[in-house]
């Protein structure tokens, strides 16, 4: 790599990380004080930035926390458990995937999901990433629905709408928030989730 494709390169990181505290201050602003009575300029100083670089970063309120939405849609984490899903034959562990995969996305988008859900109805900014949010995952359960009506072993008479809507009830936002909600951990919310979604969708073994 030349002088130039290094300063570039460097560039490039220098402009995520800076994103990236943008963001994560905006998410733990919006989290604390609401946000509405959240400012640009409020997230500015708590990332230790110019406001004029958030602006240029990312954007307004609104696009903070469009991106905040954004992100938590592209999580690595769940892009793997999908093709991990894309190559599994045995639905049992296809369904065991998703509660593990689900789980960890939710754990590490924690705050933006409450600030997304707590908010949707008070603000159509909050509502328009909210529904982004909603529409990435039920996206995701839709591929996943596929999957599992290919490699066969569903109740008889599943179609791959009610299986869709059977994971979304078990593994959709309000139903960790539920067993969350209960003060169970995060992997005995996973287990117990995967546990029910077998039994909805999946013959009693034996």
């Amino acid at each position: 790599m030349g002088a130039r494709g290094y300063r570039s390169a460097v560039r490039a990181r220098h402009a995520e990380d800076t994103r990236r505290s943008i963001l994560e201050a905006a998410a733990r602003l919006f989290a604390e004080q609401g946000y509405a009575r959240t400012s640009v300029a409020a997230v500015a100083a708590a990332a230790g930035v110019a406001v004029n670089t958030v602006y240029t970063s990312v954007g307004n309120k609104p696009a903070l926390v469009m991106a905040m939405s954004e992100d938590g849609a592209a999580d690595a984490v769940a892009v793997e458990a999908e093709r991990r899903i894309g190559e599994c034959d045995d639905p049992r562990e296809i369904l065991r995937i998703v509660a593990d995969g689900t789980g960890r996305v939710r754990r590490h988008r924690w705050e933006t999901l409450e600030i997304l859900l707590d908010n949707r109805n008070a603000d159509p900014d909050v509502a328009a990433a909210a529904d982004l949010a909603t529409r990435a995952v039920r996206d995701r359960l839709e591929v996943v629905a596929a999957r599992l009506v290919a490699v066969g072993g569903l109740r008889d008479g599943l179609a791959g709408r009610q299986v869709e809507q059977v994971l979304w009830f078990y593994f959709g936002f309000e139903a960790w928030r539920t067993v969350r909600g209960f003060g169970w951990s995060w992997q005995d919310s996973a287990d117990w989730l995967a546990e029910q979604a077998t039994r909805a969708l999946l013959p009693a073994e034996g």
